[in-house]
């Protein structure tokens, strides 16, 4: 039991708090929140029935709004009531009591990229409602209680429309809502078709265009790209396209701007890999320190040996944008108990067919069970090598098939993974096998996508991309060194100034242009 002290709760008072629980052990532990006033105890909410009611399987961040109309005007101690025995900790924060402010100068004061959820408080019998909000999105609703977004700074105003199929009226907040800006932070997105890598930030093919995504968060407005190895090593655009004019490594430096400031992503110089050969996989630099295992209990392991008929797993890879070819799949497990030892582990690449599942098989290899790698004190990748480098066409989205895996007494194998949120992406496929009258497992099936817990396995094709020749032959001797921007009062800055600028480019074989810019 944990009970706070007496708090007086005012007109318009709600109850706030976060809480993070893995939903499947609820059903042997959970708590029950009480509301202790005037010597009586009340059950506001309990946490197994709101898991059933929301379906909530988690385990994540939840934020509980409790409506505390009824004790307004009474002082109130608010207690968590953990039973069970089983279950397994759980954190709770950000406990708050917040009140409403209702008067006619009340101000709604959020940051950009917040959202509010307005509440409609109209008397009568009021059947309809038309929201109208300046700076929101959306910008209208016939909704009763919406919930709108506000994206960039500015004072907002707020009109609701209400009617009763006989006649409206009209209520209008100027300037209700105050959103205030902030600095921006600087971030890059992955451009369509870059591979991310367990040892690079990104790998990409040579004499290919590629559109580099802003990210940045604080509605930058204004860019400045600086690349490495492209044929424009200079940019002002949001999501500029460059394209990598010969293999090796780069980096890259963006750094944004806004009337509050400005930020700077600037990466080292060997993160990105233009052409060559790179391991490929779908976990980001972010995700790959907190890979684990799946493990499913008594049915075993997902992505490993398992006792729910789940035969081989496949992590799906986005299309290159050239021709190139796989010379192995480099596997990286979290276990590899053998009691099978001889058992065959087979490793293929396949394309995606017309069901966007694993189609043909490209080519085939496999170990014996007893050869899978894993040292606990190290990352150590077990190397499937095909005979022949399988070839995959520029737009041809493929798979790494891995399985069946031995399901002996004694075996636990079980490939490591990145687990996400549902709704998030995934990559992660299965197949399960048909069962007869009898529960026996056939030898027919069909792939599904794990979208009920979406994962990216720790499987990483070694990807070689083909040769491209660029079509023009670019000049690289002539590469901007500095650029000093000029306004219309003379001053100087490496950086644009908001307005007018002139600004003076200087190149490495001493010549230097000078360009008019509008920012």
């Amino acid at each position: 039991m944990a009970t706070s002290p007496a708090i007086e709760i005012r007109e318009y008072s709600q109850l706030e708090f976060y809480c993070y629980a893995s939903g499947i052990y609820l059903v042997w532990g959970a708590w029950k929140l009480y509301a202790i006033a005037d010597g009586t105890s009340t059950l506001l909410l309990d946490q197994f029935q709101w898991a059933q009611d929301n379906g909530y399987d988690g385990p994540s961040w939840e934020k509980y709004t409790v409506d505390l109309a009824d004790y307004a005007g009474k002082n109130v101690q608010f207690s968590f009531v953990y039973t069970g025995d089983y279950g397994e900790d759980e954190a709770i924060d950000g406990f708050k009591i917040k009140q409403a402010n209702t008067g006619d100068d009340a101000t709604i004061n959020i940051k950009e990229g917040e959202s509010v959820h307005f509440l409609d408080a109209s008397t009568g019998n009021v059947t309809s409602w038309n929201w109208a909000f300046e700076g929101g999105t959306p910008a209208s609703s016939t909704e009763q209680n919406p919930v709108v977004t506000y994206n960039k700074a500015g004072n907002y105003t707020v009109t609701l429309t209400v009617g009763d199929g006989n006649s409206t009226n009209t209520a209008t907040r100027e300037a209700y809502v105050n959103v205030t800006g902030e600095s921006p932070t600087a971030n890059i997105d992955l451009p369509d078709g870059a591979y991310q890598s367990p040892w690079v930030m990104m790998f990409v093919p040579t004499n290919v265009p590629l559109t580099f995504k802003d990210a940045s968060t604080g509605n930058p407005s204004q860019w400045v790209w600086t690349f490495q190895g492209t044929d424009i090593t200079t940019s002002y655009e949001q999501n500029p396209t460059v394209t990598y004019t010969q293999e090796g490594n780069y980096g890259i430096r963006l750094e944004v701007f806004n009337d509050l400031g400005s930020n700077v992503y600037e990466t080292v110089d060997n993160a990105i890999q233009a052409g060559g050969e790179q391991e490929i996989w779908n976990i980001a630099p972010e995700e790959n320190s907190n890979l684990m295992m799946m493990e499913m209990g008594l049915y075993g392991n997902y992505a490993g040996t398992n006792w729910l008929g789940i035969g081989e797993f496949a992590e799906h890879f986005d299309a290159p944008l050239a021709d190139a070819t796989i010379s192995k799949v480099n596997i990286y497990f979290g276990k590899t108990t053998a009691a099978s030892a001889n058992a065959d582990i087979n490793v293929s690449i396949a394309t995606a067919g017309d069901d966007e599942m694993p189609g043909e098989i490209l080519g085939t290899t496999s170990l014996k069970a007893s050869q899978l790698a894993y040292d606990p004190t190290t990352v150590n990748a077990t190397e499937f090598v095909f005979d022949n480098p399988v070839e995959i066409k520029a737009g041809t989205e493929f798979f790494a098939v891995v399985g069946p895996f031995p399901n002996a007494n004694g075996d636990d194998i079980a490939i490591l993974l990145y687990r996400r949120n549902e709704g998030e992406k995934c990559t992660g496929f299965h197949f399960v096998y048909d069962e007869d009258e009898n529960y026996n497992y056939l030898e027919t099936g069909r792939w599904y996508k794990n979208n009920d817990n979406p994962i990216s396995m720790a499987i990483s094709p070694l990807l070689k991309y083909s040769a491209v020749t660029a079509i023009n032959t670019i000049d690289t001797s002539k590469q901007a060194v500095s650029h000093t921007y000029y306004n219309i009062a003379g001053m100087a800055s490496s950086k644009p100034f908001k307005g007018v600028n002139i600004v003076v480019t200087r190149y490495n074989d001493g010549t230097q242009t000078a360009t008019k810019i509008i920012n």
